[in-house]
């Protein structure tokens, strides 16, 4: 599968799939839709896909992996470990721009059990990478000594279910990136050392 990485109509098909599954969800995006979308036959996805869910996975894991190397670099930069969180913010929002509420209820309501645990599976290995950076951070007096590091990670998980109410979405006009950004800043924020300390 990974020699079909660099084809072109493998690129449009993942494109043009992510595209879709982000403004209209995975559930309702038809594979017949993505191949009319991309310019490609049904043959052509079936070569390179054995069903929508695998073509899920794939867009999934590739939004992970820009994510990861994203915070790697960010992380690696020499700039005190509260601007680290104000770019985390930054782009976090920037990475749920016109994200749909279809898309986020796809992947965590289980409409997909096989996708839900790879969704599960990939979450907590970047969770694992990002709690070890903020263990260091705390060490190091950037986050306050008496926040319990297993209770942010524990409101994040929060999140995901948040995001997938529908009651608390409607308080943000049906914006699930403004829920996404309120819980965010809210969390982010409350972490930094008071200045007093």
């Amino acid at each position: 599968m990974s020699g079909h990485k660099s084809n072109p109509k493998y690129k449009q098909i993942t494109k043009t799939a992510h595209d879709l599954f982000w403004k209209f969800g995975i559930k309702r995006v038809t594979i017949e839709e993505i191949c009319t979308e991309a310019g490609v036959s049904k043959m052509t996805f079936y070569r390179f896909f054995p069903n929508k869910i695998e073509l899920a996975r794939i867009v999934i894991s590739n939004i992970f992996s820009k994510a990861e190397k994203d915070y790697k670099a960010l992380m690696a930069r020499n700039i005190p470990f509260e601007e680290k969180i104000k770019e985390q913010v930054r782009m976090k929002f920037e990475g749920t721009i016109n994200i749909s509420e279809a898309f986020i209820a796809d992947v965590y309501s289980g409409w997909s059990d096989e996708l839900k645990a790879f969704f599960i599976e990939i979450t907590a290995r970047m969770v694992n990478m990002v709690r070890e950076d903020y263990a260091r951070a705390q060490q190091e007096g950037a986050i306050r000594k008496d926040v319990n590091i297993d209770f942010i990670f524990y409101l994040s998980n929060k999140m995901t279910e948040m995001v997938a109410d529908p009651q608390l979405v409607a308080m943000y006009n049906n914006n699930v990136q403004s829920v996404i950004m309120e819980f965010m800043n809210m969390m982010f924020y409350g972490i930094i050392p008071r200045k007093n300390e």
